[in-house]
């Protein structure tokens, strides 16, 4: 995958990164509100922002295979362990969102608040990710003003 690619790939993640946890953490709010018009649509703007974020993850994931296909091989030794649990995070965030989206009610289930605590401790994780690499990112927007 083309530099370029990587670089904006990586640059619509942190964009569309923001406002999924953002929605996730007011979704968790408005639950506890007595309007379900309100949850719902913070739902709806939830499932819309983590769609095209996991979409951007997969794609991030494509990208960096090499790195994955020597952790399949090889192991975790001699990788980044933070890249290593923030997949795992990720994998879990997605596997029981999908399961608490197609489970009546799944989000006031003892496996949402799994969802929610999982996103939180993901979004700490993803932070801490994006501040060591964010270097990285500022020389790819020099490098590339005119996207």
């Amino acid at each position: 995958m083309k530099a370029k690619t990587l670089f904006l790939t990586d640059l619509l993640l942190l964009i569309t990164f923001v406002p999924s946890s953002v929605t996730g953490f007011i979704l968790h709010w408005a639950g506890h509100q007595n309007s379900h018009d309100l949850w719902h649509n913070w739902a709806v703007a939830h499932i819309i922002l983590t769609l095209i974020l996991t979409i951007l993850v997969a794609i991030h994931i494509y990208g960096h295979w090499g790195w994955y296909r020597s952790l399949f091989k090889n192991g975790a030794k001699n990788k980044s362990r933070v890249i290593v649990v923030l997949s795992a995070l990720m994998m879990a965030v997605v596997i029981t969102g999908i399961i608490v989206l197609f489970r009546h009610k799944g989000s006031n289930s003892g496996l949402g608040l799994w969802h929610y605590v999982i996103g939180i401790i993901m979004t700490i994780v993803a932070i801490g990710h994006f501040i060591k690499r964010h270097r990285i990112l500022i020389k790819g927007l020099k490098a590339n003003r005119k996207i």
